[in-house]
């Protein structure tokens, strides 16, 4: 029985990255909006720290995936090897997924920038404001 070629473990590879770092990723986004909140208002925002070191798991995973589906690629085209549908959705999964983690990052940026959501904790738990008045939302969103 022959073993697969390179280009089919590189194409798989870069493929399975991908799911992985999808897994992943949409993974712990449903835990960080349901009991992560919570673990972030009650333990001060140290569990705010290890979800931001989680989110660079996925990433970390679509960019070496990326670089697996391109040198698939380029070995299909020199060797005609199979595994080219697998390397392409690979590559169309991990670029997904770095533009989506680029353009949720400018988002965010964006609206801490301009204020936009500081005073909307505040409004619907109130309790959670400083005794001056002012929100803690900005020092939360640091930790996140």
């Amino acid at each position: 029985m022959d073993p697969k070629p390179v280009t089919a473990k590189l194409a798989n590879t870069s493929l399975t990255l991908a799911i992985l770092g999808w897994g992943l990723y949409l993974g712990q986004w449903c835990f960080d909006l349901t009991l992560g909140i919570l673990l972030a208002i009650f333990s001060g925002g140290a569990s705010a720290v290890c979800s931001t070191v989680l989110d660079f798991i996925p990433f970390v995973l679509w960019i070496v995936g990326v670089v697996m589906g391109h040198v698939a690629l380029r070995q299909v085209k020199r060797n005609g090897a199979p595994g080219r549908g697998r390397a392409v959705w690979g590559l169309i999964l991990n670029y997904s997924g770095i533009f989506f983690i680029v353009l949720l990052t400018i988002l965010v940026l964006t609206l801490l920038a301009f204020g936009i959501g500081a005073g909307v904790l505040d409004q619907i738990l109130p309790s959670f404001s400083d005794n001056d008045g002012s929100s803690f939302l900005p020092r939360i969103l640091l930790w996140i």
